[in-house]
């Protein structure tokens, strides 16, 4: 009697073996899903921190190696980190952790100041101030700022002129867009040189409209000098501008026609 109320051998091992088959799928499932996560951003473009959206442009170019789609690592308002895999030049080699850094694309202006009967030869507006990454030195600066999404280069240059000291401009000569760092990105700058600049009329309070933008959030503290134009050679020659935009901006408007030789 107590044979036939006792499990058969064929059942136990029929239980068992879908038992280790759901657990097996069960299993699988929770890899995929881990791992469809950790990669999100091939398909998602979700980042694996996030600080805030970037609305920057975003970097992708077959024709220079880009192969196939990158793994956002981190992002803020400022910048996106990704993960890009990039194909050699004339080869099949393929690089799978090429870090890059899009960044928003920026402006620089060297700055005339508003002419006097008594100048003997154009003026200059710079600041003299410290960056966070300058190891505390002091620097002479120019103005910089971020392209504001969807603003074009001149608008973003004419707005910084005016935020930033208080001037408008007739001419502003684009100098030229410039790559950071051609192998992280970092974004590209764009050179001008503002002449025949006056004072602008004093507008209504923009605060609220200022906070808005990406670039308003920053470490400097400034201090507007006046310098000529024999000055300014002497400073970029002697490397007083200790950004690299800074001292390109400032090289090539003094190569500018408007300012001779």
């Amino acid at each position: 009697m107590g044979g036939d109320l006792g499990e058969k051998p064929w059942t136990t091992s029929s239980t068992r073996n879908l038992n280790v088959f759901l657990l097996s799928v069960i299993l699988g499932l929770c890899l995929y899903i881990f791992e469809t996560r950790q990669s999100g951003s091939s398909g998602s473009h979700e980042c694996l921190r996030s600080y805030g959206a970037y609305h920057g442009h975003v970097y992708s170019n077959t024709a220079s190696g880009t192969a196939g789609p990158a793994r956002c690592l981190i992002e803020s308002k400022w910048m996106k980190v990704q993960q890009h895999t990039v194909r050699l030049p004339g080869t099949d080699k393929l690089i799978d952790d090429w870090l890059w850094i899009d960044y928003h694309d920026r402006i620089n202006v060297l700055v005339e100041a508003p002419r006097k009967v008594t100048d003997r030869e154009p003026q200059f507006l710079i600041f003299e101030q410290s960056k966070y990454a300058l190891e505390g030195r002091m620097s002479k600066a120019i103005i910089g700022g971020i392209i504001e999404p969807g603003e074009e280069p001149e608008t973003a240059a004419a707005r910084e002129v005016k935020e930033e000291m208080g001037m408008t401009c007739q001419k502003l000569h684009f100098l030229g867009r410039f790559r950071t760092d051609v192998n992280r990105g970092m974004g590209w700058v764009n050179s001008f040189l503002a002449m025949q600049c006056k004072e602008a009329k004093k507008a209504g309070n923009d605060k609220t409209e200022k906070e808005e933008e990406v670039g308003v959030a920053d470490t400097e503290k400034q201090k507007l000098k006046t310098i000529g134009l024999r000055e300014l050679r002497r400073a970029a020659t002697a490397g007083e501008f200790l950004e690299v935009q800074w001292s390109a901006t400032v090289a090539m408007a003094l190569l500018h026609p408007e300012l001779g030789q």
